[in-house]
């Protein structure tokens, strides 16, 4: 069957291809049908601007062009195979397909079914939500511990909730866009800085009596930031990298971790499985409760809603728009 889907042919371009699916299905296979695609603005832009860093690095893998965008996604079955038979035709499933109509799956562990009663448009935000997980999972987060996120994107908005439900008794939500801020207390984060009207290091000092942060998440995925999470971490407390970083940065080594003991800790998403303990359920599927439950919010974040067809309008309102874009879903059966 024919099918469409989004790719980046080079810097700054967003064009439809067609591509063939098979036509029968293996008996381990299903089909679905895409609805809605959540454009990812760390992963997706930095392809899209060609800043991620794995681009000078020939073997790298899939940080080169073409690039077909998207992870983050709800479907519909349309077909199973003979020896599926947990799923029926309509089932509503969060996926982590591309940026395209339709797809055809092969592992259970690639879908997921989704609780009753959640709506639609909610079930991508899973994704992003279980990057952000990685923070909680990798963080020594203690009931009563103050947590500041640099970042209030998706990511590091959807961690600052999670830290909040694994116990913070505080959350600093810190970013310079306003809106951003705005749908932070909107999500219930307790305490947002604007660091372009007040000093994030003095803010955070008068916050804590002096102490700093146990925890603080970088969740911008700006080099630069990175050093002054450092300033504001506490006597042993941990720095976490959530944001993928785009390029070097220069960091006091003495007084930023050494004298005080701070822990410096990359978490990328694939990190996470390292940290999985006996009994616990599938990150994606706990997401998915949290989110059907509105234990997370995410219709705070949902601001535009977009055909497949205006992609490139929502990738470049992501990158020059920051005010008013923050969450985009792509309608993945609107090509025209």
């Amino acid at each position: 069957m024919k099918a469409k889907r989004l790719v980046f042919p080079e810097k700054l371009q967003v064009e439809i291809e067609e591509f063939n699916l098979p036509d029968d299905l293996g008996p381990e296979e299903i089909l679905v049908k895409n609805l809605w695609g959540l454009i990812s603005p760390g992963t997706e832009l930095a392809m899209f601007t060609e800043t991620h860093v794995g681009f000078p690095i020939p073997d790298f893998g899939y940080a080169k062009f073409p690039f077909r965008p998207g992870y983050a996604t709800v479907s519909s079955v349309m077909k199973v195979g003979a020896k599926i038979n947990e799923l029926q035709n309509g089932d509503l499933l969060f996926t982590r397909v591309g940026h395209a109509s339709h797809a055809i799956l092969s592992a259970a562990d690639q879908w997921h079914l989704t609780p009753d009663g959640m709506p639609i448009e909610h079930v991508p935000f899973t994704a992003l939500a279980q990057i952000a997980l990685s923070s909680v999972r990798l963080s020594n987060i203690r009931l009563g511990h103050t947590v500041a996120i640099f970042g209030q994107g998706l990511i590091g908005n959807l961690a600052a909730q999670l830290m909040k439900t694994a116990g913070a008794r505080k959350v600093i939500g810190i970013d310079p866009i306003l809106q951003r801020l705005k749908i932070s207390t909107q999500c219930g984060i307790d305490l947002q800085i604007n660091p372009v009207e007040a000093n994030v290091t003095e803010s955070i000092d008068q916050i804590t009596s002096g102490k700093g942060c146990q925890i603080v998440v970088e969740a911008t995925g700006v080099p630069e930031v990175a050093s002054q999470a450092l300033q504001v971490a506490s006597q042993m407390g941990q720095v976490i990298l959530l944001g993928s970083p785009r390029g070097s940065a220069e960091i006091d080594l003495y007084f930023g971790l050494h004298r005080k003991g701070v822990s410096l800790i990359g978490a990328h998403a694939s990190r996470q499985a390292a940290t999985t303990q006996y009994g616990d359920a599938d990150p994606y599927e706990i997401m998915l409760e949290f989110i059907a439950s509105e234990r997370l919010k995410v219709n705070p974040l949902l601001t535009h809603k977009l055909p497949a067809s205006q992609a490139k309008q929502g990738y470049k309102r992501l990158l020059n728009s920051k005010s008013n874009y923050l969450g985009v879903l792509l309608d993945l059966q609107a090509w025209k």
